[in-house]
């Protein structure tokens, strides 16, 4: 049987850095528009956030967009570093009642993915990074291994896999630090979310890391194999290796920067067996709109021709 390939697109791709970014039914409608088979929702920018679609009518509303505009809900990403404005990130503190709020927003979430059919939970260490001075190394990895592990478990118990998106703007981003936290928490409904820019930061320029940096020779090509059958999703985009806000490798489109997908694509496609591929430009401009246009159809192009090639003759 032949594999699928399927092309996402995150709404948050067309909130961020414009003057007047695009709203969920805005971005919505251009990615049905642009020939787009799913979307990954941004619970945050406006977007998919909690209070807009805490009823059922307001859930049944978007769940009748999406399939009016022929989108699968692919992933929802709650806001980055857990960020609930009113209370401390929880990797930092010891208040339980603190991190038992974050668990209940949690909570929230994975409800309202099991309402839509959403099948992927985008998390994160919940703090920016490296990390803050005066702060315990070893206590807040302890404290990372022991949430993903409860929201690992949470995921699995609604049939929600729970996806790690590795960000130089994070802790924990040193190739050596990715796969030993995968080893702590030990839970197979925790998987990662490999995006060719962050894990260009990751294996090629050190972007944020704690130092000494660590780097790889064989760049992500030798991280992913080291990966293999624990890549759960997969966000594509190019980058020049220079840093958008200090936040992550810049994300901009195919062509425009140094990643080479035909040396890529072999390697990602033998060790990531999913079937969605995500269109993850972030260029901070209205650049984005052409490189969203472009991108769906490089994406289909050169991941159908490398799936295509690892299948073999019919």
């Amino acid at each position: 049987m032949s594999r699928q390939v399927k092309v996402s697109v995150g709404t948050w791709c067309m909130a961020f850095g414009m003057d007047r970014p695009a709203d969920l039914e805005q971005a919505l409608k251009v990615a049905g528009a642009f020939g787009f088979d799913g979307v990954e929702l941004a619970g945050f920018v406006d977007h998919v956030v909690l209070d807009r679609y805490s009823d059922s009518s307001a859930r049944d509303g978007l769940r009748t967009m999406l399939d009016d505009l022929g989108l699968h809900p692919v992933l929802l990403a709650p806001a980055p570093h857990g960020a609930i404005a009113r209370i401390p990130p929880w990797p930092t503190t010891d208040d339980r009642d603190v991190v038992a709020e974050h668990d209940r927003w949690w909570a929230r979430y994975f409800e309202f993915a099991a309402t839509l059919g959403i099948k992927g939970m985008r998390i994160d260490p919940g703090m920016r990074g490296p990390l803050p001075y005066g702060v315990d190394y070893n206590q807040v990895w302890d404290r990372v291994v022991e949430m993903y592990g409860r929201l690992a478990e949470r995921g699995a118990e609604t049939g929600c896999s729970v996806l790690w998106e590795v960000e130089s703007g994070q802790p924990f981003n040193k190739p050596s630090e990715i796969v030993r936290l995968l080893d702590d928490v030990g839970h197979p409904n925790l998987q990662l979310l490999y995006d060719t820019a962050h894990f260009h930061a990751a294996t090629v320029t050190g972007h944020n890391q704690v130092q000494p940096e660590e780097l790889l020779e064989g760049g992500q090509v030798e991280l992913i194999r080291r990966l293999r059958g624990r890549i759960g999703h997969v966000h594509l985009c190019d980058t020049d290796g220079d840093v958008t806000r200090n936040f992550f490798s810049r994300k901009i489109g195919f062509g425009k920067g140094v990643v080479d997908f035909e040396e890529l694509l072999p390697v990602l496609v033998d060790c990531y067996e999913g079937e969605w591929w995500c269109v993850d430009v972030i260029p901070f401009s209205s650049q984005v709109w052409g490189d969203l246009w472009d991108g769906v159809a490089f994406v289909r192009d050169v991941v159908g021709r490398h799936v295509g090639a690892a299948a073999g003759p019919i």
